[in-house]
């Protein structure tokens, strides 16, 4: 087991140097410690016991040794600038700690899984915890964890949206979410951030302001639902349209948020597109498309935290 828990410590070293750069630290150690629980300081590494007895299938030891691999980037490289700002430290490292059982498992299913349930959990306390900013505030003798689901798994859950919102839809590639990060891990090194930092360094790839989303994702504890219909409408050079209506419910009027669609045109033949829902009601036109879509998948690659309900036309 030793070299089993060596392999993952390696090879995320190795990913996370590719994608947000260099290490401050040369040598690391890591040891296994007699709690349940695993700390990361600078070059030195404690795991837990448990995952030296074994490698679960479910992926979470994969996931849990590269989480602390994660905290050189992520903690020891760059800190918070506050409690507030935990959520760059531990929420990164659990968002690093995905990317690499993805990378590993070479398909998405256990990091959808991973978020499948941060979303059920935090679906649970968000109506008593408070927003990611309050850090560890949010554990309170009610909602005991509360900083745990917040910041560790709805910090996640950020920064995996911000990824599928930077994504290019073109070849489906993470290019600038990675350029990024690896600007935010570049300025900040060896510093304290703040998520004003961090949101600044977003703004500067994503070419546009950030202050609403930050605002509902990391100030704000809003959730949403939305109700789809869809129809697809034949046009007379044989190609169609998809006509979307979405209802937006459970948010306040002003919440916006850019969801991903994938329109299944068959012979394993897909498009995407972005919807940009606001407001209470979006009524949405697809970009022309070359055969009439079997299937709809609205919010693909679970691109927003939200629950949706199809409907009929």
């Amino acid at each position: 087991m030793r070299e089993n828990v060596a392999v993952d410590v390696s090879n995320s070293l190795k990913l996370f140097t590719h994608l947000f750069g260099e290490s401050p630290y040369h040598h690391f150690f890591v040891t296994e410690i007699p709690y349940a629980e695993g700390v990361s300081f600078p070059g030195l590494i404690d795991l837990s016991w448990g995952t030296f007895q074994n490698t679960s299938t479910d992926g979470f030891d994969e996931f849990f040794r590269a989480h602390e691999v994660a905290h050189q980037w992520w903690g020891n490289g760059v800190m918070p600038g506050s409690y507030r700002d935990a959520w760059l430290s531990e929420g990164l490292a659990s968002f690093s700690a995905l990317w690499y059982v993805q990378s590993e498992r070479r398909h998405f299913d256990e990091y959808f899984r991973f978020l499948d349930q941060y979303r059920s959990d935090i679906a649970d306390e968000h109506d008593d915890a408070g927003p990611i900013w309050l850090g560890y505030r949010n554990s309170t003798p009610g909602v005991r964890r509360g900083y745990d689901v917040m910041i560790y798994e709805k910090g996640a859950w950020v920064f995996h949206m911000l990824r599928i919102l930077m994504l290019d839809l073109g070849g489906m590639r993470d290019d600038l979410f990675t350029e990024t990060m690896q600007d935010f891990y570049q300025s900040f090194r060896g510093r304290r951030a703040t998520t004003e930092d961090f949101q600044r360094i977003v703004e500067k790839h994503a070419g546009i302001p950030m202050d609403w989303f930050f605002d509902e994702w990391v100030r704000g504890t809003a959730i949403p639902t939305y109700h789809v219909a869809w129809t697809a409408q034949p046009r007379p050079d044989g190609r169609y349209t998809v006509r979307m209506r979405v209802t937006q419910e459970h948010v306040p009027h002003d919440f916006r948020m850019s969801v991903l669609v994938s329109a299944d045109l068959g012979q394993n033949r897909f498009a995407h597109f972005r919807v940009f829902v606001t407001g209470d009601q979006t009524e949405y036109a697809s970009p022309l498309l070359p055969a009439a879509p079997k299937a709809i998948t609205f919010n693909e690659l679970h691109s927003v935290m939200a629950d949706v309900k199809t409907e009929r036309w």
